[in-house]
């Protein structure tokens, strides 16, 4: 018999809150570190230094900083897969973070296809 006291709202807490398992948290934290090197990127290449550029790495700093982000988006993607499949992860962030590694992982394969 049960005589541990339900807390109500506990699972909400779960999916509304922050990550609980280590995974769900490198997760998390690997968007983070996308985000912020994609507006790295953002200002680099456009306000900083708008040039036009015959190659991708004919710059190097703007080519590590747009490679950084998107590896460090499908790092995300994968990572919070693994934690909602193999963890049970049900943090809605993790959720987010999936999510944004597969839009990177479609959007590099689209680029790869493509022209």
């Amino acid at each position: 018999m049960n005589t541990s006291p339900h807390i109500p709202g506990s699972l909400w807490r779960r999916i509304i809150g922050p990550p609980s398992t280590r995974l769900g948290r490198w997760s998390v934290g690997l968007a983070i570190a996308f985000f912020v090197l994609f507006l790295l990127w953002i200002v680099y290449a456009w306000f900083l230094r708008p040039i036009p550029r015959p190659t991708f790495f004919s710059d190097p700093l703007h080519a590590l900083l747009l490679l950084s982000a998107a590896v460090a988006a499908i790092a995300s993607g994968i990572v919070g897969a693994g934690a909602i499949v193999a963890k049970r992860e049900r943090s809605v962030m993790v959720v987010l973070s999936a999510l944004v590694g597969a839009f990177v992982i479609y959007w590099t394969i689209g680029e790869f296809l493509g022209n």
